[in-house]
């Protein structure tokens, strides 16, 4: 669904392009909130996979230089977070 702010003077309320309620009685929302967590939960997974691998490769081509290791190190804890945040979207509810 397409949603768009407006932060136009005077105008203080979120402007929608979807209809305010859902048409089939809100099992169409329950699915779709299903499927998004299933599809974030999914791309945080692979992004959290890419970063392991570049910390590896970072520590692979260190040699002993400290640059190695703080690229290595941020890309453990960002991989560490998107890994967290990809654990609770999958998790079944």
């Amino acid at each position: 669904m397409l949603y768009q702010l407006s932060y136009a003077p005077g105008s203080a309320r979120i402007v929608s392009a979807a209809p305010a309620g859902p048409r089939d009685g809100g099992a169409g929302a329950d699915y779709a909130a299903r499927v998004q967590r299933r599809a974030l939960g999914l791309l945080f997974a692979c992004l959290a996979v890419v970063l392991a691998a570049t910390a590896v490769a970072a520590l692979a081509g260190a040699g002993g230089s400290a640059k190695g290791w703080v690229v290595a190190i941020g890309a453990l804890a960002l991989a560490g977070w998107l890994g967290s945040l990809a654990a609770s979207a999958l998790r079944r509810r």
